[in-house]
């Protein structure tokens, strides 16, 4: 037979067979939709996998003016929303990623990253209308339901399990929705749900092609930085896609809900993240052009010009452009008294070296030069650097192809030998958002060239982007835009 059961009869013939699953009303669309979780459950297992988050994520506390201006709109966008019922929460996570994500139960999170980049309120709104749609929608507990229906057949008497017992599986489920977005349709779903939120809350629902547009800047522009320094691309994903078959069902949508002389706030949204860090804070370090400085941690370095250099949670990774040559530095808090000399054998995997030691900066150094195999080049020749303060200890990586080595060996020693203290009264701080009001002879390049690139070789493309423009665009004499310095 050829046909397909209809979603309702796959609901009864599913229904019969689960004690447990449910044939529940959707609350935005209405139809009936097979779910292996109750509402209690679903409710449970965010409040819960929001307190593990809460002790990983970096989050502004509830008090920062960013986070109660993003809660404001938040509570704005969710009072016109489906399920009103619920009590929906929102916070900001303090690094430079670009994302937002939503936990079932209304857990919705946007990171500082993408907050600096919005241009108006109504994006910011736009942004957490798509958000609040995963949750209205339950797209969460449907992912959930299609990769664990299967089972249902084999192991009846599995379902009857305490609700913890699945958190486990729950959460990996939701965190993939977090880091790779949902599936096109419930994304577009949530983009469409977002729009109607916006149009009900007085927005300016047009601000989402604006959204879209500098969404897509980003992506350009992130394509463009890393395929010149050879480093693979990762796209954005999630919140308005910038897939040309979504860029297209949005602007229809946006059609369908136009709003006449709707808020945009863009003033608001400006003020709101003046003086907040452009990218990392304090706590992580910052890359300035070719310098990175970490406050917390008390120390800087200097990388020669060609070099791209990047802020990793895990260390500071950086490579130069094109090239097969390769830098990374990790921190370690000492569990015992070593020397830097063992210290750096053991990195070293005891690999027989003719270590020297020296004193950098009141720090104990110790170096060595090896062949080894590194990540991405299997036969290297491995520039090896320990430098220790008391129990802290910083392992300085670089690494080539050996026949190469020779060439690129004094761009190492200038890397290690710039790292000292960082002094907080001499030395740049974190970049940050100020206000900048623009004057007729405002140029993109020429701002740029005034904070000495600290964004990068793109630094005038991407002051540009942040304030919603291409870069050969300009806003008109007096209009208030974003610099960051």
């Amino acid at each position: 037979m050829h046909s397909l059961l209809s979603i309702s009869k796959k609901c009864i013939l599913l229904c019969s067979l689960a004690l447990l699953s449910a044939c529940a009303t959707n609350p935005v669309s209405g139809s009936k939709d097979f779910v292996l979780m109750s509402e209690k459950q679903e409710l449970r297992l965010g409040q819960q996998y929001a307190a593990q988050l809460s002790k990983t994520l970096n989050l502004l506390k509830e008090s920062d003016p960013l986070s109660q201006y993003v809660n404001t709109i938040g509570q704005k966008m969710a009072a016109v929303a489906d399920r009103s019922d619920l009590y929906f929460r929102f916070q900001v996570v303090d690094d430079a990623t670009l994302n937002a994500f939503a936990l079932p139960g209304g857990y919705i999170y946007i990171h500082r990253g993408l907050l600096v980049q919005l241009n108006s309120e109504a994006e910011l709104a736009a942004v957490l209308g798509h958000e609040i749609g995963h949750v209205t929608a339950r797209h969460a507990v449907k992912q959930y339901t299609k990769s664990e229906a299967y089972r249902l057949g084999m192991a009846i008497t599995s379902i009857f399990v305490p609700v913890t017992q699945t958190i486990g599986q729950f959460s990996s489920i939701i965190a993939t929705g977090m880091i790779r977005g949902y599936g096109r349709d419930d994304e577009l779903q949530s983009d469409e749900l977002a729009i109607s939120y916006m149009q009900r809350a007085g927005y300016d629902t047009k601000a989402t092609i604006a959204l879209l547009q500098t969404l897509k800047r980003m992506d350009d522009l992130d394509t463009k930085e890393r395929k010149n320094a050879g480093e693979k691309v990762k796209k954005y994903h999630g919140a308005f896609s910038t897939h040309p078959e979504t860029s297209k069902r949005i602007r229809l949508a946006v059609e369908k809900h136009a709003t006449s002389g709707g808020l945009l706030n863009k003033q608001a949204m400006l003020n709101a993240v003046k003086n907040y860090p452009y990218a990392d804070n304090s706590n992580d370090g910052a890359v300035i052009g070719q310098r990175f400085i970490h406050p917390d941690l008390g120390i800087q370095l200097h990388f020669p010009k060609g070099w791209f250099i990047k802020n990793t949670p895990e260390a500071l990774v950086a490579r130069l452009k094109k090239e097969k040559v390769f830098f990374r530095m990790q921190m370690e808090n000492l569990q015992k008294r070593e020397t830097v000399s063992e210290i750096l054998k053991r990195d070293l995997d005891q690999q027989p070296a003719q270590i020297k030691t020296a004193q950098q900066h009141g720090y104990e150094s110790a170096h060595a030069t090896v062949n080894m195999a590194a990540p991405n080049v299997r036969q290297a020749r491995v520039h090896a650097n320990i430098l220790r303060k008391q129990a802290q200890a910083f392992h300085l990586t670089m690494w080539s192809e050996r026949d190469n080595f020779m060439n690129v060996q004094k761009d190492f020693d200038k890397i290690v030998k710039s790292f000292r203290p960082y002094d907080v009264q001499h030395d740049a701080g974190i970049p940050r958002i100020h206000l900048h009001r623009w004057k007729k002879k405002d140029q993109w390049l020429s701002l740029a060239k005034k904070y000495h690139d600290i964004l990068g070789d793109f630094t005038a493309e991407r002051l540009a982007s942040l304030n919603g423009m291409d870069f050969d665009q300009t806003p008109p004499t007096g209009t208030w835009i974003k610099l960051v310095y």
